[in-house]
């Protein structure tokens, strides 16, 4: 199913209603070597909770050295 530029704008108005900090983490690549994102959300006002996780996550998996395809 094809999204359009603005299908994602549904899943963040919750967390932005409700204060909860997020973060979108690069975490991964498909089989075609498409990128994959993990979303963290924390606790409302528990930013430094998120930015811990997310530096956690990049550590652990890095992957700036990986670039998807373009074609």
């Amino acid at each position: 199913m094809e999204v359009g530029p603005a299908g994602w704008v549904p899943f963040t108005m919750p967390f932005n209603m409700t204060g909860q900090p997020a973060a979108s983490v690069p975490c991964g690549f498909t089989a075609q070597g498409l990128p994959v994102g993990l979303q963290i959300v924390g606790d409302r006002f528990q930013e430094a909770t998120v930015l811990r996780a997310s530096a956690a996550l990049e550590k652990a998996r890095p992957w700036s050295q990986a670039r998807p395809p373009v074609d």
